[in-house]
């Protein structure tokens, strides 16, 4: 165990002599604490409790400030009304396509004119279209704006599962519909999160189904993702009588943690075994197995172990088909018995190929089917059956595949392709033809054939080659004039794979260039990719970050006075330790809802299972890695600093909004720079998820107008106020 001692005072001197635009600084009340030896000084850890008078005024006064200031800039509406006449051009936006096996489609659809999508369903691809639900029906007396954030049908179609959430708090409720009646059940479930974890899982009698439950929904709880269930509920029940199936209380044998997930995964309605789980933020996690019929007893039984290193599996009859990673950074394919298994040396399917790394798999009943990229951004399609393998060519190159089957007893294999300037595409292919299913309208236009896309590596600071997507128009000279976005994450083995997106073109349309970095700690080259930027070895992810942008400086796509960065959750951490680093090489930093504070990630509502990824205060080893990603702790006194606009949610169930305040307070008082340093911390928003059409919107056009301002667009500097 390691010691830690407090002591608190406030600091007078000399940071409370500020010029006149320092003012308005956060008041510092210094927390020195001592961690395996060494002194660490927090000037703003009372700034945590957000509900504190003082921090709640400063805040309000921020918000303010930089309201004000980017409503100044006239132009930011133009980002607006271009995102909504991309929006127009398609007749609709079809999302969260759910197939069962009697071919019944239940899907989300969007009208241009509609600030959320409905729920609709076809009994076959070509059957006529029927509305089944609007989330606006959930609570017609509310003011609030509904989502629906997930759905999921049962076997044959006739019930479906809606999860409904507001104001970006992806925690939801959940109702039950009569497909055949289009009936709305009287039951709603409380305290479900199935978008983020589990799903829902249909038991074979279509009544009945295995769900995550969340005993705290308060996300500024320490308990909130404390002792999670997987619990069975049966329609017609009260919600409130659900049966623990799978837990830590529950299943004490098996010595299940307190901030494990445990959730339960059953894949056809003809498999004989329940598969249960317990992933958190890692790719890797325990699992365990009970025959479905002895569902109402503790009989599970291990499985295979994290060190097993499955990504992925399929069960087929007695037999359990997986991805793993084991011995093959880039991942294998692999099978074994779940009666008498051996995930140590078990038979290989799809041995490891050096310069690809298998991304995903399905099966069919014709054969195992496997997506494999190079670099994360080029994307291929293989079927393996017996000893031979076949390419299956799509009409263009797509830098990203997805697959789905419709199950081991048929043919149907169902391909989403996208790329950086193609809009999503859905084929079946089976086992012949690749036959077109798109439900949405793709977009083309010969705007997005004006734009290059450059994907090349770079050299880092060790040598290592770093893949880097750069997006731009024709004819655009590489003078170190344009102002250029770079975007990366870097974080959980999550790749940054190509995608389709209206508002990065819409960046480039508007003379920028746009990059994407796939540095260390994300998946784009495999396992290896994520441990080079994992707890001691995270410093490589803001180093291939920095290397990345002094690549495009050097070869003059931009210079360090047009160049803005943008990133995330676990990516703040990149951008936060990027312009700590390198404080001069940006005009600006733009951190959406960040991992600013790492030193205090386990003081968050989910931090606990946030250790699997970036360490624990207790190891001193992990201590002196959470304390080099902290970019808080990293900030100079008197230093010059870049532009920052930082943005947080209220609601944000992942990463809490006091990383984002804690970052402002010190930031503003420690930068000796002219550049601006906003905050906007939202009431009604969480993680950027599961908002509304126009609240997205308006985030987008934020950050863009931000980062053309900065970067010296002349149509968007601020007007006078009047």
């Amino acid at each position: 165990m390691y010691r830690k001692f407090v002591f608190i005072f406030v600091i007078l001197s000399p940071y409370l002599i500020l010029p006149q635009d320092k003012k308005d600084i956060l008041p510092p009340k210094t927390v020195i604490e001592i961690y395996h030896g060494q002194k660490i000084e927090d000037p703003y850890r009372y700034a945590e409790n957000l509900n504190n008078p003082q921090v709640s005024q400063w805040i309000q006064t921020q918000n303010k400030i930089s309201t004000d200031l980017l409503n100044r800039i006239e132009k930011k509406q133009y980002l607006i009304d271009k995102q909504i006449e991309f929006d127009t051009k398609k007749e609709h936006v079809i999302t969260k396509l759910k197939v069962t096996e009697n071919d019944n489609h239940f899907y989300l659809k969007r009208l241009p004119n509609e600030n959320a999508p409905k729920l609709y369903y076809r009994k076959t691809f070509s059957s006529k279209e029927e509305f089944l639900y609007d989330p606006k029906e959930f609570d017609p007396n509310s003011k609030a704006e509904y989502i629906i954030n997930y759905i999921q049908p049962n076997w044959d179609g006739s019930k479906i599962v809606v999860s409904i959430t507001t104001k970006g708090k992806e925690v939801s409720q959940m109702i039950i519909i009569d497909v055949p009646l289009k009936k709305v059940l009287p039951e709603v479930i409380d305290n479900a999160w199935p978008s983020y974890l589990g799903g829902v899982t249909w038991l074979p009698d279509n009544t009945s189904f295995i769900y995550l439950h969340y005993p705290c929904i308060d996300v500024t709880s320490m308990e909130f993702l404390n002792n999670t269930k997987s619990v069975l509920y049966k329609l017609g029940d009260d919600p409130k009588s659900i049966k623990e199936i799978f837990s830590y209380s529950n299943n004490p044998k098996l010595k299940l943690k307190e901030d494990d997930f445990p959730i339960i995964k059953f894949e056809s309605k003809e498999s004989k075994y329940l598969i249960g789980k317990t992933p958190g933020v890692g790719s890797y996690y325990n699992s365990y197995y009970l025959p479905i019929d002895e569902i109402e007893t503790k009989n599970w039984k291990p499985l295979f172990k994290k060190s097993h290193q499955v990504k992925k599996s399929i069960l087929k009859g007695d037999s359990i088909i997986f991805q793993t990673s084991k011995n093959a950074p880039n991942f294998k394919i692999c099978i074994t018995s779940i009666i008498n298994p051996n995930f140590d040396n078990p038979k290989i399917l799809v041995k490891e190929n050096k310069h690809e790394v298998i991304t995903g798999f399905e099966l069919t009943k014709d054969g195992l089917y496997v997506v494999k990229s190079k670099n994360g951004v080029k994307a291929s399609l293989y079927k393996y059956d017996d000893k031979t393998i076949k390419e299956i060519k799509l009409p263009k190159v797509y830098g990203n595949i997805n697959i789905t089957a419709k199950g081991l007893k048929y043919s149907e294999l169902w391909i989403t392709a996208i790329g950086w300037t193609s809009d999503n595409k859905r084929y079946e292919y089976d086992n012949h033809n690749l036959i077109d299913k798109n439900l949405n309208e793709t977009i083309s236009s010969k705007l997005f054939d004006e734009i290059i896309v450059e994907e090349i590596e770079i050299e880092a600071h060790d040598g290592e080659k770093i893949p880097l997507s750069i997006l731009y128009k024709k004819g655009t000279q590489k003078d170190g004039k344009n102002r250029l976005l770079m975007d990366g994450y870097g974080a959980y083995g999550i790749s940054f794979t190509p995608t389709f997106s209206l508002r990065r073109l819409l960046w480039v349309l508007e003379g920028g260039i746009f990059a994407t970095a796939h540095v260390r700690g994300g998946g784009e080259k495999g396992d290896a990719w994520h441990k080079g930027g994992y707890k001691s070895t995270k410093p490589n992810t803001w180093k291939d970050f920095i290397s990345c942008a002094e690549y495009l400086v050097s070869q003059k796509y931009t210079s360090k006075e047009k160049l803005a960065i943008w990133s995330g959750s676990a990516g703040g951490i990149m951008v936060g330790r990027a312009i700590t680093e390198k404080p001069d090489l940006f005009a600006a930093a733009i951190i959406e809802f960040g991992s600013l504070n790492m030193l205090r990630s386990e003081m968050r509502a989910n931090g606990a299972t946030n250790i699997k990824e970036f360490g624990a205060l207790s190891d001193s080893t992990e201590f002196k890695s959470l304390l080099k990603m902290d970019a808080y702790h990293h900030i100079k006194y008197g230093e010059e600093y870049p532009a920052t606009l930082l943005t947080a949610g209220l609601n944000d169930a992942r990463v809490p909004a006091w990383f984002s305040v804690k970052f402002a307070a010190k930031l503003l008082m420690a930068n000796i720079s002219e550049k601006k340093n906003l905050l906007l911390i939202d009431k009604d928003a969480g993680h950027g998820i599961d908002n509304t059409k126009l609240k997205q919107f308006e985030r987008f056009a934020t950050v863009f107008t931000f980062a053309f301002w900065q970067t010296g667009h002349p149509d968007y500097q601020p007007k006078n106020s009047r």
